[in-house]
């Protein structure tokens, strides 16, 4: 599977805005650069090593959707039924037009995908519905 900057660039900042992290604080939690942290997101060229190094940052952050767009964005809860969430808190933002912004990402980053001809859902579905017939 190809590894598409840009996809990943797209999927970083819809997490970093879902997160509502700015560029000040990516800088604080990452020890990383602005020019580093623009590249990732405006997905530009720059170095794999330079991803994971800010990636392990985000221990709720799901590399393998981060990367490859598959799974869900955070991790599995612990056993407990907790998570990693000293970044979660109230919305600093006004939220109808903060609700907007996120379906509007979601979109982009939905018709990007279907752009590539990934159908992971569907084709998931379609899985569990051929299992489905085989053992009834």
């Amino acid at each position: 599977m190809a590894i598409d900057l840009q996809q990943i660039g797209k999927r970083f900042r819809f997490y970093t805005n879902l997160k509502e992290l700015d560029m000040d604080q990516l800088k604080a939690m990452t020890g990383s650069d602005e020019a580093t942290l623009a590249n990732i997101i405006s997905g530009k060229n720059y170095l794999l090593d330079d991803l994971v190094a800010i990636v392990k940052n985000f221990k709720e952050l799901n590399p393998q959707w981060l990367i490859y767009g598959e799974g869900s964005m955070f991790k599995p809860m612990n056993g407990d039924g907790t998570c990693d969430d000293h970044h979660k808190g109230c919305l600093k933002k006004d939220k109808s037009a903060y609700l907007q912004q996120m379906k509007d990402m979601l979109i982009e980053l939905d018709a990007a995908e279907v752009a590539k001809g990934h159908h992971p859902d569907v084709e998931a579905l379609k899985a569990k519905l051929d299992q489905y017939r085989a053992t009834h």
